[in-house]
């Protein structure tokens, strides 16, 4: 990929750069209580089914006796058919956003 970038060049001549962007990310799954504040939150490599369930998992753990309600938007992984919802866990999804 060739993009236009900064070097040195003679007066007036525009640089040719090859340039490759390249990104780093971490995603924090998390959630909160409106009610005590007390979060749960974890940090993982990609953002994908397998490691939402690794995080129902973990959450579910989090104190086992309290039931939980997570509201989600509708991101495929969310929604994925292998997923096993914990039995104290509820997911509620948010309505897809309706274009005029």
């Amino acid at each position: 990929m060739t993009k236009y970038g900064k070097a040195l060049t003679i007066i007036r001549v525009k640089p040719i750069c090859p340039f490759q962007q390249v990104f780093q990310s971490t995603y924090l799954l998390g959630a909160f209580s409106p009610i005590t504040g007390v979060s749960f939150m974890l940090e993982l490599p990609q953002c994908n089914s397998q490691n939402f369930q690794t995080y129902l998992d973990e959450f579910s753990k989090e104190n086992p006796d309290e039931f939980k309600i997570i509201v989600l938007d509708n991101g495929a992984f969310h929604k994925a058919k292998d997923l096993k919802i914990p039995e104290n866990i509820a997911l509620i999804f948010l309505p897809p956003i309706v274009q005029n």
